[in-house]
């Protein structure tokens, strides 16, 4: 019994108590049966929507937050690779570029650059 009732199912008793409670309040207070039983029923079939709505959020949400931790231990595992692995692979692998030369000739930055030298490396490097 006790793995039934968890604290889900004691918020939902609180919660059906507290309606029949304020239920039963406006009854003593307006003495109107017909009132109550006809929102009752108003209010019992717009959960349903209610219900629909709140969960396509929520699924959005929690779809929106999943792939946003995803990608941050994506981001975590390339990091790693890049700072463990990645230097030595590129030494490695610079042996088999034959424009090496060129290419690191114009990455020597200087304080005097300009924007046109920025500009023209990136394009190099692009290249």
């Amino acid at each position: 019994m006790k793995r039934f009732f968890n604290w889900q199912v004691a918020l939902a008793l609180l919660l059906v108590a507290s309606s029949v409670a304020i239920y039963l309040l406006h009854f003593l207070i307006f003495r109107d049966l017909h009132h109550i039983m006809l929102y009752l029923i108003g209010d019992i079939a717009f959960l349903f929507l209610d219900v629909l709505i709140v969960m396509l959020v929520l699924h959005r949400l929690l779809e929106f937050r999943e792939k946003k931790s995803i990608l941050k231990k994506l981001n975590m595992v390339i990091g790693t690779f890049f700072s463990e692995v990645g230097t030595e692979l590129i030494k490695k692998c610079s042996h088999f570029d034959s424009g090496l030369a060129t290419l690191t000739k114009g990455l020597v930055v200087t304080k005097d650059w300009t924007d046109k030298e920025f500009a023209k490396t990136r394009k190099d490097v692009k290249n």
